[in-house]
């Protein structure tokens, strides 16, 4: 009896052991589950809310710039991205990647079991381990706003599968395979088939051969290894196994025929290198370049104002619209007729330094040139803009970031100030020595450039002789400080206090000085310069228009614009030999057109300027040193002359040529408050061949009185020589 009770009692207690064990695996397999269904819904969620972020994704694409005329310059950008739609591509260029990378793309649900393990197998026996992953976990690993993560890791694996499975279900194959194909790293600086084909073939996606197309495809797995620029045999081989894999019975994409062609086509002559690049560019041939812009000194110019004024990650990234004003057709002359100067006046100056034994000496010069439209509805705007020789050697803008000494080229506007104060082209000077002595005692001798003194002479002629003791005395004249706030009207700011100021001492962009003289043929109006005349977001909103910020002030009365305008076409017009002398920018005869202009010397000819102006543009013209070294003198360099007149008049002949190529011939318009008198050119009294502009009111002379100024002169000079 007591031995029943010993086995019912210890049967009793296996039994409850047993169930406790069991109630303790359950326990731990409910709390496993709950809490692996907890991840999952954790999961799930997540999926849900990166499945939110996918749907209002949009692919980070720079913001390109446009000329005026509707050429790509470049694009501000971090990532190289250029977006087309999925059924602008080529059939056999969505084969290729999908043969390569996912042949089953149009099967599976998002994730492919079988793939995961052939690679995890394939890793275990060659110890190299290859992805698995779809097309659609690329999309939702690469896209950076799903926050899904690169890292090797089983739970980052897993959420990506479960994400992937949601995006499938969200989203048609064609959209996922259109975000991949726009999205894709592809070497180099390219994200994206259609930048990668601009990198590589120098043309869009849509033009691309099956050969090419196979190419792009092959760059998925170790793009900058394989890309053809640098690594052409790895490009090949892979382009090869990708020919390959389209044409297999498990996929057949392509017949037997094409793949054939497609083996044949020459990789290297598709290829655009990076030296034939820069040839098509020189050639004014439309390639694309990744970090690359025509006309750079302006489109430099362009980001720098547009940084001002945008977010500097939305220009970069949310794919804006710019354009601009800038005129390729005149950007690639005025390239071209700088450089062109600037080489032959560079060759000159080694041959001479050579020589006499100095090639040491040896600087490149540089040189810069600005134009600004003059026509009605386009004043303003910045047509061609060159601010050195080499902007990816030397990004500094010399046409607007470089504040040189004007000289001469400041006068035109002296002799506005004393035309509205009643003075007439008529109105006699004379040029003669002229002394200062300053509070301390220093004295003061300024000189003409030719070193004389020339006696009276009515201001016209002194302008197109450019001569300084006119300048001078005309500023004397009419008041320091009133001539100083002329200038700024007129767009020439300057804190100058002494007379020096009529000699051009007042610092100035090529940008300012170009701006300054459109006046002249802008009937007195100074317009703001104009370089961005629209710029829309990605979705085509127009975000900044122009004409709603462009500006225009009233610098100097009409009539007084035009009686300068018509004494700077005197500069720019020849005087016959009869006269005994020829204008400073009488050069320019050439371009056969009304025009007026005014050379620019410093003193050494540290600058040589040129400023001038037709109906339709107004154009300035730098040359000079960086450093601020002189040109040169033409007594040490075999005859060289290293004015204005010599060194900048030529550009701006070149380049006017060309940017009026074509166009209408036009005249400036004569205010009603402007009549005409013939006169003698040289004295500027009544009864010549000369016809001269006069505001209503005024006239010339009936005949010349210079000789009453020469017997005074005498006796100023006897007086002037005893004071000091």
């Amino acid at each position: 009896m007591a031995e029943n009770t010993n086995e019912e009692l210890n049967e009793s207690k296996t039994k409850r052991g047993c169930a406790g064990l069991f109630f303790f695996l359950m326990l731990v397999m409910g709390s496993l589950w709950g809490a692996g269904l907890g991840v999952f819904v954790w999961v799930l969620e997540d999926a849900k809310t990166t499945i939110s972020a996918l749907e209002e994704f949009r692919p980070n694409i720079g913001s390109k710039v446009f000329s005026s005329d509707g050429e790509l310059l470049g694009q501000f950008t971090i990532e190289e991205r250029q977006l087309v739609p999925l059924n602008e591509m080529p059939l056999h260029l969505i084969k290729a990647f999908v043969a390569t990378e996912d042949h089953p793309f149009y099967e599976h649900k998002g994730v492919r079991p079988d793939a995961i393990v052939n690679a995890a197998l394939q890793g275990l026996r060659t110890g190299h381990f290859r992805g698995g992953s779809t097309i659609t976990q690329q999309v939702v690993r690469n896209v950076k706003d799903l926050s899904i993560g690169t890292e090797r890791t089983i739970q980052r694996k897993i959420k990506e599968a479960i994400v992937a499975l949601q995006v499938e279900r969200e989203f048609t194959k064609d959209e996922i395979l259109e975000l991949y194909l726009n999205q894709i790293f592809l070497g180099i600086s390219a994200y994206g088939v259609e930048a990668a084909s601009r990198q590589y073939y120098s043309k869009s996606c849509r033009d691309l051969t099956l050969g090419e197309a196979a190419t792009l495809a092959g760059l998925t797995r170790a793009p900058n290894i394989q890309e053809p620029i640098h690594n052409p045999e790895n490009a090949l081989t892979r382009r090869n196994i990708v020919l390959e894999q389209m044409l297999s019975e498990q996929n057949q994409f392509i017949t037997q025929e094409e793949y054939e062609a497609a083996i044949a086509e020459d990789l290297d002559a598709s290829v655009v290198t990076p030296e034939e690049r820069l040839e098509l560019e020189a050639e004014g041939r439309g390639v694309w370049a990744p970090a690359k812009f025509k006309a750079p000194y302006f489109v430099e110019e362009v980001r720098r104002k547009i940084y001002n004024e945008y977010d500097k990650e939305e220009v970069l990234e949310q794919g804006m619209e710019i354009y601009t004003s800038v005129d390729m057709r005149m950007q690639r002359a005025a390239e071209k007729a700088l450089y062109a100067r600037l080489d032959h006046f560079d060759h000159n100056k080694l041959t001479w330094l050579t020589k006499v034994g100095r090639e040491d000496e040896f600087v490149p010069v540089s040189g810069a040139l600005v134009c600004i439209d003059n026509r009605p509805g386009y004043e303003g705007m910045v047509r061609a803009m060159v601010g050195g020789r080499n902007f990816d050697t030397i990004k500094f803008n010399s046409a607007t970031q470089a504040k040189r000494l004007i000289g001469s080229s400041i006068k035109p506007f002296v002799w506005a100030a004393a035309i509205s104060n009643g003075y007439t082209p008529s109105t006699v000077i004379i040029d003669e020595p002229f002394v200062k002595r300053d509070a301390i005692g220093r004295v003061w001798r300024p000189k003409n450039f030719d070193g004389k003194f020339h006696g009276p002479m009515p201001i016209r002629y002194a302008l197109e002789r450019s001569v300084n003791i006119v300048s001078i005395k005309l500023v004397e004249q009419l008041g320091v400080p009133y001539v100083r706030s002329y200038l700024q009207t007129c767009g020439i700011q300057t804190d100058v206090q002494g007379l020096t100021i009529a000699l051009g001492t007042p610092q100035v962009s090529v940008l300012e000085l170009c701006s300054a003289y459109g006046t002249f043929a802008n009937n007195g109006w100074l317009y703001s310069p104009v370089m961005i005349t629209e710029i829309k977001d990605r979705d085509g909103l127009t975000r900044f228009d122009y004409t709603e910020t462009a500006r225009k002030d009233k610098a100097m009365e009409e009539d007084v614009a035009y009686v300068v305008n018509h004494m700077l076409q005197g500069v720019a017009t020849p005087a016959g030999g009869s006269l005994g002398y020829q204008p400073t920018a009488w050069r320019t005869h050439v371009l056969e057109r009304p025009r007026g202009g005014k050379t620019g010397t410093t003193n050494d000819s540290r600058d040589a300027w040129f400023s001038g102006f037709t109906k339709d543009f107004t154009c300035v013209v730098w040359v000079g040193y960086s450093d601020n070294r002189p040109l040169g003198k033409g007594r040490d360099h075999d005859g060289m002359t290293f004015t204005g007149g010599h060194q900048a008049a030529p550009i701006w002949i070149e380049f006017m040529k060309e940017a009026q190529q074509g166009m209408p011939v036009r005249d400036f318009e004569v205010p009603d408050n402007v009549e005409f008198f013939n006169i003698n050119r040289r004295r500027g009294d009544l009864g010549g061949s000369y016809r001269e502009a006069f505001i209503k009111g005024t006239r010339p002379p009936e005949a010349w009185y210079g000789d009453v100024y020469e017997a005074i002169q005498t006796v100023d000079e006897e007086l002037e020589l005893e004071s000091l």
